[in-house]
C-alpha cells in the first residue's frame, strides 16, 4: 500500500523521499531527525534536506519542546495546501497567457506584405 500512496503523493509534487519521511511521521507521531535516520535507513544529510523540503511545503511542523522533533500535518490539510498552490499557479499562467498573446499579436505581422517590410 505504501508504494501506491507514495505514487499518489508524487502527483501532488511531493518526491519519493519526502513521501517516505512524511508517511513515517504519520505512523510514528513526532520524531527527531536522528530517530528518522534509524527508522528509515535514509542518510542523515538526506533526512535533514528532506525535512527542510517538507517544512517548506507545509507538510510537517517542528515541535518546540526539547530537542527538535517533527510532526506530520494531517494529510487532508497537506493536500488542500498543494491544491491551493497549484490553483494559484494555474491562475498566474492564465494571466501570463493573456499578456503573452497580446504581446505576440502586437509584434508579429499578420499580412504577408508586413513580413517583407520587416526584412
Amino acid at each position: 500500500m505504501e508504494k501506491a500512496v507514495v505514487e499518489r503523493l508524487q502527483t501532488f509534487g511531493i518526491d519519493e523521499m519526502e513521501a517516505r519521511l512524511y508517511l513515517t511521521l504519520l505512523d510514528y507521531g513526532s520524531e527527531t531527525a536522528g530517530e528518522l535516520v534509524n527508522v528509515t535507513g535514509i542518510a542523515r544529510a538526506d533526512v535533514y534536506k528532506t525535512l527542510n523540503g517538507l517544512f517548506e511545503k507545509g507538510m510537517i511542523e517542528e515541535l518546540s519542546e526539547g530537542p527538535s522533533k517533527y510532526r506530520a500535518v494531517p494529510i487532508d490539510a497537506v493536500l488542500d495546501t498543494a491544491i491551493f498552490k497549484q490553483a494559484n499557479h494555474l491562475r498566474q499562467m492564465e494571466r501570463s497567457k493573456q499578456e503573452l498573446v497580446e504581446l505576440v499579436n502586437n509584434q508579429v505581422p499578420t499580412r504577408p506584405s508586413d513580413i517583407t517590410k520587416r526584412f
